[in-house]
């Protein structure tokens, strides 16, 4: 799968997950399982200049994970609020 195949489909789970805590609803399990895996291959295409930053995405996904696993919706609406701004500026400070 190419790049852009995978930021189209981490966008468009990203985009479920944020619906839903938006709400304030506690997002699917299967939609952040799906969106950590996502988030994992595309680190494997991050270039020099963005890995750090991207590095730090995935680890706020992975806290996600465990959030919702724990059940934890205060922590999850706040982790999913970290991830869009951590996307926002990535987005706007390093082309991609």
């Amino acid at each position: 799968m190419s790049f852009a195949s995978l930021k189209q489909e981490l966008d468009t789970v990203f985009n479920t997950i944020q619906e839903k805590s938006s709400t304030g609803g506690m997002p699917e399990t299967a939609d952040i399982q799906q969106f950590v895996r996502l988030a994992t291959r595309i680190q494997s295409f991050a270039e020099d200049e963005w890995a750090d930053e991207y590095e730090d995405f995935s680890q706020l996904a992975q806290q996600l994970l465990h959030a919702v696993k724990k059940n934890q919706l205060q922590d999850a609406i706040r982790l999913v609020e970290s991830l869009n701004d951590a996307k926002s500026y990535c987005h706007r400070d390093f082309k991609m």
